[in-house]
């Protein structure tokens, strides 16, 4: 894991451990599922969707929606990697 993708992994998990009570006070990491928990609803995902335009200028088409990108913490992390390459 390069240096770039750790401070994107901590960005995202002080987000989601700040919005959603579930993940609050939790040691997060990449295998942490987030939609199978129930620690993340519907309108969760467009919160965090919202967040990751602002902050990493992440913009998701319809076949971004793809729940295979929000299970877990590793591979949102990953999402946003290749949406930023």
């Amino acid at each position: 894991m390069t240096t770039e993708t750790m401070d994107v992994s901590e960005e995202i998990a002080s987000f989601l451990q700040g919005r959603f009570p579930a993940l609050a006070g939790r040691r997060l990491d990449a295998g942490t599922p987030l939609l199978a928990s129930g620690a993340i609803d519907s309108l969760g995902i467009l919160e965090l969707v919202t967040f990751l335009d602002e902050r990493f200028g992440v913009q998701m088409m319809d076949d971004d929606f793809d729940p295979a990108n929000f299970e877990t913490l590793g591979q949102l992390v990953a999402f946003v990697e290749r949406q930023r390459a």
